[in-house]
């Protein structure tokens, strides 16, 4: 060891282990100014102190990205890649603890929307807080409102709206490219980047459509998640994968190729929330599973377990 590395090391235990002032978060008016010297420390040879390290991001962590913000501080590669590997676990056992807490929210919309902002925070890593899923959607809701302009507000002008029909921008779309990526079960991620799969983009338009007072709710069609609205005295599905298409929930049902009793009911029936969800989780096992991420699998097939244990 070199006398600076030394000197650095020694510098790195008296920071560490010599004060007991701590990290104080979410009440801080600024960022604590030692916070580029622990993003100093991700890689240090000395193992005690990056478990010391990863304590101090740990109790800080809900915090990072908006001190890194006022910071001004940006972040290497490398550095992005070590500091989700350290905060990755208690990531993990923060969601397995409160699941399927969400189950206590006072509707099915806050339910559903609750569920799918707690694994877009564990999908998006520490950079994502689990409020950022809602406050995106409040943000989507009031541009919907403000375009409207004053005009009645319906399921229709919604869909198009969001998935582009009758020669609308198209702000969401399917991502037929990359139909199996886990980043499509990430509600704040599809948001973001305007592409989704049929569940994440049904659920998209049912949660933006109950913040204006518009009922929208799921059809657990097989093999292509459907969202379902009641509309001119009739049911009908809409498919936002494709652009927000309406079809009658009966035409569907009598002319689907698999036609049958039980697909009429299917149709006719209401998709609960945590089925929802469940079929979410599905998705990503399999996206995981293709990808080689068994860690991953594991963990969504403990909340599937720990979803349907509720259940029973």
């Amino acid at each position: 060891m070199t006398e600076t590395s030394l000197r650095f090391s020694l510098s790195s235990f008296s920071f560490l282990f010599g004060s007991k002032s701590g990290f104080c978060h979410s009440n801080n008016v600024s960022p604590p100014p030692d916070l580029p010297f622990l993003i100093q420390l991700l890689d240090d040879d000395n193992a005690v102190v990056r478990k010391a390290v990863r304590k101090r991001l740990e109790d800080m962590r809900l915090d990072i990205p908006l001190q890194l913000a006022e910071l001004d501080l940006r972040l290497s590669e490398t550095q992005e890649r070590l500091l989700g590997e350290f905060l990755a676990p208690s990531c993990r056992e923060e969601l397995i603890q409160a699941w399927p807490g969400w189950r206590a929210e006072g509707n099915e919309n806050r339910q559903l929307e609750s569920a799918l902002s707690q694994i877009s925070a564990l999908l998006g890593g520490w950079q994502t807080r689990v409020v950022d899923v809602s406050k995106r959607l409040d943000s989507l809701a009031h541009q919907v409102e403000k375009s409207a302009g004053g005009d009645v507000l319906d399921p229709r002008f919604l869909a198009e709206w969001l998935f582009g029909g009758r020669g609308q921008e198209q702000r969401f779309r399917g991502n037929s490219r990359d139909y199996y990526s886990p980043d499509n079960s990430n509600l704040l991620w599809v948001m973001q980047q305007g592409l989704g799969n049929p569940l994440s983009l049904a659920v998209l338009y049912r949660l933006v459509a109950g913040r204006m007072g518009i009922e929208v709710y799921g059809c657990n069609f097989p093999g292509h998640f459907l969202a379902r609205v009641e509309m001119e005295g009739q049911t009908w599905l809409v498919d936002c994968f494709n652009r927000g298409k309406f079809m009658l929930a009966a035409d569907v049902a009598r002319h689907h190729p698999a036609a049958n009793p039980s697909m009429e009911e299917m149709v006719r029936t209401i998709a609960p929330v945590d089925s929802i969800v469940l079929r979410l989780l599905r998705n990503l096992d399999d996206a995981f599973d293709r990808l080689n991420r068994g860690p991953d699998r594991q963990l969504i097939r403990k909340l599937a377990v720990k979803l349907m244990d509720v259940d029973r």
